[in-house]
């Protein structure tokens, strides 16, 4: 008979007693993430049924607030007026959520905003994990409890202290005792965890049960773990900060995505690879998955290929590229883009922006077309070092549309703006990284280190990365950067303007690089971090307020 084994805490989960939990609710100026906007956020932070905090702000939509709207929620533009935008509140609400699971009525809608709203303002989504009252609800309240479950039903049905009324922070406050009703009920049933409670209105189908057995010796460490089908080609390639807890979680009903589903049939063991720190997991999953292109990944599959808008030598124009090359000719690049759809679009913006208004169709798209002398160098200035040109363009047409009721063309424009700040933001950044010879730099570190606290050290060569290491308090860091100094030598082979090729890993080590605490120890080479503010969305805010105060002059 075979020893029964004990349970760790990563097979019990997160106790619900002790999960922190961040219950939130937004108010908008439509339905669709990608086209309206946040005006309000509430949220209440719990744990164990106390309240540790809330949070609550108007946010500026930079639009027109619907009259529907206005008349539903009681938020008007005079309402919003002052506040800030999007792109200041976001950062500051989720450093007020931290690591918390995120809980919301319907959580889909509002859980697709802050996605959104993140993705536009380039800020970085942390995925936390998302429980959504209304599909527990569904399956706590039946039809013979209640007529529905909108949330001021069910607000009602549980004696919830305070009434909804289509202002965020008051649904919050609604849903966290709707919340605290679903874990009452549930409690008895067995969902005594995080985790049991994110699954309790789904069920596990009878191929993750039957493939549960894979997981069985996953270490509990950051890595890369790798599904494998019976002749050993990869499936599907995945990192974390903890590989046992993520790689469970594949064969639990939290699990639904389609690409996964239909991946684990074919599955017959899973491959880890352990790594030092989840910055090295990340890349090493980038590496992975541009090698062995598994069928169920999406993302990283081709990062050789991107699109880029480029500005040739000598006299020739803006036109779109496939791939990054030297601009020690004169040349310029900003990208790499989201789409290839966006290369004509933004070069009608900056030839407009320089050559005045219509230019774009008068001297064409196509290859070969021309731009001298001064107007060249100016477009190269804003590709390259200062979007003020542009940025007073397009604030000015902006004021024009707004003037005249056109908020659509304005918000189009204000769109359009936005990528090329992001192109050129990206670009500059991935310029600085690649021409480092050699760039090794510490930071305190997030993971656990022999004796307690300790740093994490990072080694770059040309953007690509070099190795890592993590070295405790107590020590000298500089023989450890020596000592990486050493390897990865060949990694500067492979190197590529702009980080042509590789420049998902790039963007990895960048963020690294820009977070706090970190220290460079050794460079070849010049290394200056990129001022984020030169390419900035707010530069074009302040530029279109100041177009207001000079019609008012």
């Amino acid at each position: 008979m075979s020893a029964r084994r004990q349970l760790s805490f990563d097979d019990l989960g997160t106790p619900l007693a002790e999960a922190t939990l961040v219950v939130v609710d937004l108010e908008t100026t439509g339905t669709d993430p990608r086209a309206d906007a946040i005006t309000e956020i509430g949220a209440v932070k719990v744990q164990g049924g106390e309240v540790l905090g809330e949070f609550r702000t108007f946010v500026d939509p930079e639009r027109p607030i619907p009259a529907y709207i206005a008349s539903l929620t009681g938020i008007t533009d005079a309402s919003v007026a002052g506040a800030p935008p999007i792109r200041v509140v976001l950062p500051m609400f989720l450093d007020f959520a931290g690591d918390a699971a995120l809980v919301a009525h319907n959580a889909r809608f509002d859980i697709s905003f802050l996605r959104a709203q993140a993705a536009a303002c380039d800020i970085g989504w942390p995925r936390p994990q998302v429980l959504d009252t209304l599909a527990l609800a569904r399956t706590v309240f039946r039809r013979d409890e209640v007529r529905d479950h909108k949330l001021s039903t069910l607000a009602r049905h549980v004696g919830a202290s305070i009434t909804p009324d289509h202002r965020a922070l008051s649904d919050a406050r609604a849903t966290v005792d709707v919340l605290h009703a679903i874990i009452e009920r549930l409690g008895p049933a067995g969902a005594s965890t995080l985790e049991d409670l994110g699954t309790a209105h789904r069920r596990a189908s009878p191929v993750q049960l039957r493939k549960k057995h894979l997981a069985d010796a996953v270490p509990a460490v950051p890595g890369v773990y790798q599904f494998l089908d019976g002749s050993g080609a990869v499936l599907y390639v995945g990192t974390s900060r903890s590989l046992r807890s993520r790689v469970r979680t594949y064969f639990t009903a939290a699990e639904t995505r389609r690409k996964v589903l239909d991946m684990l049939p074919r599955a017959e063991s899973i491959r880890v690879i352990e790594c030092a720190t989840p910055t090295e997991a990340r890349v090493r999953e980038l590496r992975i998955i541009a090698r062995e292109k598994p069928p169920s990944n999406r993302h990283g599959l081709s990062p050789e290929k991107a699109h880029w808008l480029r500005l040739g030598p000598g006299t020739e124009g803006l036109r779109a590229a496939r791939l990054a090359r030297s601009e020690a000719d004169g040349s310029a690049q900003i990208g790499p883009l989201a789409s290839r759809h966006d290369v004509e679009p933004l070069r009608g913006l900056l030839t407009d922006a320089v050559l005045g208004r219509g230019a774009a169709l008068e001297t064409g798209g196509g290859r070969g077309r021309t731009v001298e002398g001064g107007h060249r160098a100016r477009i190269r200035r804003a590709m390259l070092e200062d979007p003020q040109e542009v940025l007073d363009h397009v604030a000015a047409r902006m004021r024009t549309h707004v003037a005249a009721g056109r908020y659509e063309e304005a918000d189009t424009l204000r769109r359009l703006a936005r990528t090329y700040l992001s192109a050129a933001r990206r670009a500059s950044r991935l310029r600085a990284l690649s021409a480092v010879p050699l760039l090794i730099a510490a930071r305190p570190s997030t993971e656990a280190v022999i004796g307690g606290r300790g740093w994490e050290l990072l080694a770059v060569r040309h953007g690509r990365f070099s190795g890592t290491t993590l070295v405790p308090s107590s020590k000298d860091p500089l023989p450890f950067a020596r000592s990486l100094a050493m390897t990865g030598a060949g990694e500067a082979e492979l190197a590529a303007p702009l980080c042509q090729g590789y420049h998902q890993e790039a963007e990895i080590l960048l963020t690294w690089l820009e977070g706090d605490g970190v220290r460079t120890v050794l460079t070849e080479g010049t290394w200056q971090v990129p001022a984020r503010a030169r390419f900035d969305a707010d530069h074009l805010a302040r530029r279109f307020a100041r177009t207001a105060q000079s019609a008012e002059a």
